[in-house]
């Protein structure tokens, strides 16, 4: 009776202890040991590793996709035109905002007027500096050596026709006035065509 009993608590702990660490009964199935000539085949994939497998990608999903012509050139201006067109619009802008200006004008007198001219020039003449910067990055060394003499023609012909404006008033109160008037507009000519000739 002793060995009977002592019979059955060691199966019942073996068969407790089996099923304790069998992997079948845990979802998995249990890796059979391979042999050097099995381990060159490919083993059964176990649940875990079959899930993995299905989420993987395909060559074709992970592919990325070429953009098609039309959506690269609405994406990337054309670089002739995306400078030289920002800047027209910035040359733009500055007009409209001179109507800040326009206020200072409408009072009336010859130094309120002159006042605002002046700063019309010198928001003109600021873009002016601001253009030639950029063709300074932009252009040829010999082209850029051309342009500068041109500027410097420019600027002698630029303060020759404001004079000469000016001059038709010469002692009154409008002379000044009316050179910073012509400053203004000779500079602001000047931006555009400074951007339509030579702005990439």
């Amino acid at each position: 009776m002793k060995k009977a009993i002592i019979t059955t608590l060691l199966i019942s702990s073996l068969l407790l202890s089996g099923c304790g660490n069998n992997e079948a009964g845990n979802g998995y199935a249990a890796a059979p040991e391979q042999t050097g000539a099995e381990s060159s085949a490919t083993p059964e994939a176990t649940p875990a590793a079959t899930a993995v497998a299905t989420v993987q990608p395909t060559p074709e999903a992970t592919t990325t996709a070429a953009p098609s012509p039309e959506t690269t050139a609405e994406a990337t201006p054309e670089p002739e035109a995306s400078t030289r067109q920002a800047y027209f619009d910035k040359l733009d802008k500055i007009e409209e905002g001179l109507s800040d200006l326009k206020a200072i004008s409408d009072k009336g007198t010859t130094l309120a007027m002159s006042v605002a001219a002046v700063q019309e020039n010198e928001r003109w003449d600021k873009a002016l500096n601001e253009i030639y910067q950029v063709l300074k990055q932009q252009l040829p060394e010999a082209e850029m050596a051309k342009l500068k003499e041109e500027q410097r023609n420019w600027i002698t012909l630029r303060d020759e026709t404001a004079a000469k404006e000016a001059a038709k008033y010469e002692g009154g109160t409008a002379e000044g006035l009316e050179y910073a008037i012509t400053l203004a507009s000779v500079t602001r000519d000047r931006c555009y065509k400074l951007v339509e000739l030579y702005m990439d």
